[in-house]
């Protein structure tokens, strides 16, 4: 019996440890943005290209094919605030190329698009 109270008295600290770290990341909010593409257009988009970085990454995110009046929600791993670059291919061969949220400091963002 000596034996099972020390395992105990072990375990139930790491045990409480693992559950408040776990409860902790969870309930953090976490860093970045969920940023909405709505095509206003009347032209299908062929693809939405995003490209963000900061001094330590680079990430780019290709979206293909957006229905006019559709919309996309993109998860960027990029802190509000800071920007992002934006290349939009619409079906009808025009491209549009833009800097977009550089000092908006929202988390969700609706963007419409159109040529």
């Amino acid at each position: 019996m000596p034996l099972a109270n020390t395992m105990t008295r072990l375990l139930l600290p790491l045990v409480a440890l693992v559950l408040g770290f776990a409860a902790a990341r969870l309930s953090a909010t976490a860093p970045g943005m969920a940023v909405t593409f709505h095509n206003a257009s009347t032209t299908p988009i062929e693809s939405i290209q995003l490209d963000f970085g900061s001094a330590d990454t680079q990430s780019s995110i290709l979206a293909l094919r957006l229905a006019p009046d559709a919309s996309r929600t993109l998860l960027l791993n990029h802190t509000p605030g800071l920007g992002f670059n934006v290349q939009v291919r619409y079906g009808d061969g025009r491209r549009q190329s833009f800097c977009a949220l550089r000092g908006d400091k929202r988390q969700r963002v609706t963007l419409d698009l159109a040529p």
